[in-house]
């Protein structure tokens, strides 16, 4: 039986006792020495990346694993989360022993509920807004809330901040503290990964099919390296990063703002409930995956190498308040299939687009060859019998910009707005900024790169007669609105991509 419940943060009150100790634990975390005490809040937030101007020089053990694209992504970040929940338990245990009060001897860390109330009319705030204690500059001084107000550690400023100051001053994107919504339901909701069968696909088969837990990456622990991430780990797991922004908006720095603890419990909250939705829902068996060892050090500082079977072993001594409410159980309008681009490329962009912070941003197609395949889709959208499949490639970011970005492919003028929801005529599917910045670690100089099988998007578009005569263009919306004295500031994010293409084998 577990002995530790994680509760929903958007269900609490602002100080519940569960976010009382937590704020005080990481406000005591981030007085430990950053390069020498395992259990400091730097040196934790720096197993999962290092900021760009450290790997140049002296790294420690544990340092710089997160994995991404890969099959790992779910355990890694599941260990991850387990020993800081006993360095935070420990450290309330501290704390409370040192100032006489009486702290819970079974906290568990909180998850944050983004996708609890479907979309629709926006109150002040709704589950997909930060929750109230980490938009709070302050905090009570003691746990029954008696003493003068205390500088808030959950709480991250909500400014531009220069390029050149980025890893100086803590911070999320702009407005965030005070939006109702980091990014909106569809961004936010499970629903689609949900509907996945398969947790990875067979190693060396064909084109990679939409996952929920990420491609098939033998011993491999990939880092951004794209060899197939899941739909999960798309949306919403970078939609959220992507929507906080900041410093949660960089792999290298997302686990220094304390709102990343409540986004990745919340993440692997939906593992145990994917497992349990189908009865065709199961982990891997393979060696591979179940031997895989990971670097983490426990409450003691102590380094410990747990495979992934032992992190699984590991869980059950939690669970969860509820594996039913947040999980997908409301539809959200899903992405094409994600898919892995072939190199005949019938139509292509020219290189270079700086993307607007404040609306569409046009991305004409020309044709790439004079074949008669090429012809015939320029001229009626006719669909290879190999079918199309339409990448963004080179996708960049100075900063994180703050939200991620929605593809639409061919819509009329003024179409492909999505307001409120993807619009579903034209709408392909996401793209996103995390792990794109530049100077990310984790990145292959070439920007982050998305694919999606359009093949069926463009027979519908033809047989309902949407299918514009004309150029083909691509349609890049920002899936947030940015605030205008910031898409006109020296500061602005500076968000682009390289080139659009679709392809056919």
């Amino acid at each position: 039986m577990a002995t530790y419940t994680r509760r929903d943060a958007t269900a609490m009150d602002t100080w519940d006792p569960v976010l009382y100790w937590y704020a005080r634990a990481v406000g005591e975390m981030q007085k430990r020495n950053p390069d020498e005490d395992p259990t400091s809040w730097v040196y934790q937030a720096r197993i999962h990346g290092v900021e760009k101007s450290r790997l140049t020089k002296d790294t420690r053990p544990g340092w710089n694993q997160c994995p991404h694209g890969g099959w790992f992504f779910l355990p890694w970040h599941r260990g991850y989360l387990w020993y800081f929940e006993k360095i935070v338990r420990a450290t309330i245990q501290q704390i409370a022993t040192r100032e006489g009060h009486s702290a819970p001897t079974d906290w568990a860390l909180p998850y944050w509920n983004y996708a609890r109330d479907p979309g629709g009319i926006l109150p002040a705030f709704t589950s997909r807004a930060l929750p109230a204690a980490f938009r709070e500059p302050t905090m009570p001084e003691n746990p029954d809330g008696s003493g003068q107000p205390v500088p808030n550690p959950l709480y991250l400023p909500d400014t531009a901040v220069p390029e050149e100051d980025f890893w100086k001053n803590p911070h999320r994107g702009v407005g965030k503290n005070s939006a109702p919504e980091v990014v909106p339901y569809d961004e936010a909701s499970p629903y689609c990964a949900m509907l996945r069968n398969l947790f990875s696909l067979p190693l060396g088969g064909p084109v990679p099919q939409p996952s929920f837990g990420s491609g098939h990456t033998g011993s491999d622990m990939p880092h951004y390296e794209r060899k197939g991430p899941g739909v999960l780990e798309l949306t919403p797991h970078a939609m959220i990063h992507d929507g906080v922004a900041g410093w949660m908006g960089e792999v290298a720095g997302s686990a220094r703002d304390p709102i990343f603890w409540l986004h990745h419990a919340n993440i692997d909250r939906f593992w145990p409930a994917w497992l349990r939705r189908g009865v065709d829902h199961s982990n891997p068996k393979d060696k591979d995956w179940l031997t895989k060892t990971y670097t983490f050090f426990d409450e003691a500082g102590t380094l410990l190498t747990p495979t992934t079977e032992e992190v699984l072993a590991n869980a059950g001594d939690y669970n969860y308040e509820s594996l039913d409410s947040g999980t997908g159980e409301q539809p959200a309008v899903c992405a094409r299939q994600l898919a892995q681009a072939e190199e005949r490329i019938l139509v292509t962009s020219n290189p270079g687009h700086t993307l607007s912070l404040a609306g569409p941003t046009e991305v004409p197609l020309e044709a790439a060859n004079d074949s008669s395949q090429t012809q015939d889709f320029l001229s009626s959208g006719a669909v290879p019998e190999t079918g199309l499949i339409l990448t963004v490639r080179g996708i960049r970011s100075n900063v994180p910009p703050g939200t991620p970005y929605r593809i639409y492919l061919n819509p009329p003028q003024g179409q492909g707005q999505g307001q409120d929801r993807p619009d579903d005529a034209y709408f392909v599917g996401w793209v996103s900024f995390f792990g794109s910045s530049e100077g990310e670690h984790h990145g292959n100089g070439d920007g982050n790169e998305f694919s999606y099988d359009i093949t069926e998007r463009v027979r519908q578009l033809q047989e309902q007669g949407m299918w514009s005569e004309g150029p083909v263009t691509v349609s890049l919306v920002p899936a947030t609105s940015i605030p205008s004295d910031l898409a006109t500031s020296p500061h602005a994010p500076q968000p682009s991509i390289d080139r659009v293409t679709i392809t056919t084998q």
